[in-house]
């Protein structure tokens, strides 16, 4: 028995940040085609029709959501390979959830009209302050995050305090956003594309932080 559960623990590593990587590499594939959507029907335009905007934010929700639930399906079938009582639907919910936030915001945000780029140079004191600030949110954002979904495994696995606290480390990754909205292209096709393979990244590092976690995991 033990050989076999050592032989199975690096695989489910592997598949774990792998199920991650594929999912978010769609996750960024759908959420690029709604922002591609929005500027192909100029929903940031001033002259833009309520009725549009309403349509487009309904359309861009579902789209982000839809994509946060492929990363929840295709990571929850690998946590229900090591967790034989895996919730898979209170797991999916969650990221359903999650995904109609996120869809939301960001469907709104690019209701927003762009303004011209302020091409002056930003001191290095005041990006670094705003990477410690979006890296002090992570933390709190994904160890809110984590403790969720350890309510949700809870019925199911024991070890769950290093999943939280995975959570919260993976949260500094956040960081990483902010060179990328400051050093990198300022609008367009080009900016959102950057932010959406920072995001990409971010989902993969943090997925190789839960690596551990995931490996401690046992049945209840």
């Amino acid at each position: 028995m033990s050989i076999e559960s050592d032989s199975v623990r690096p695989a489910i590593g592997s598949q774990w940040i792998k199920a991650n990587a594929i999912g978010g590499a769609i996750n960024l594939a759908v959420t690029f085609a709604a922002f591609v959507v929005g500027s192909v029907l100029g929903v940031s335009e001033a002259g833009t029709s309520a009725v549009l905007k309403g349509g487009f934010v309904i359309v861009a929700a579902a789209m982000l959501t839809f994509g946060l639930f492929v990363l929840g399906y295709l990571s929850g079938v690998v946590l229900r390979t090591k967790l034989p009582a895996f919730p898979m639907r209170g797991w999916l919910a969650l990221y359903v959830v999650l995904g109609a936030i996120f869809g939301l915001i960001s469907a709104y945000a690019w209701l927003t009209p762009e303004t011209p780029a302020d091409i002056d140079p930003i001191d290095t004191d005041i990006v670094l302050g705003l990477a410690l600030g979006a890296a002090i949110a992570g933390v709190a954002i994904s160890a809110a995050v984590g403790s969720l979904q350890a309510l949700i495994l809870r019925p199911a696995a024991v070890g769950l305090g290093l999943w939280i606290g995975c959570c919260a480390i993976a949260g500094v990754l956040f960081a990483l956003i902010v060179p990328a909205v400051i050093y990198g292209p300022q609008s367009g096709f080009a900016q959102e594309f950057v932010i959406e393979l920072v995001t990409l990244a971010v989902t993969i590092l943090a997925a190789a932080i839960l690596g551990p976690a995931v490996e401690r995991l046992r049945p209840r």
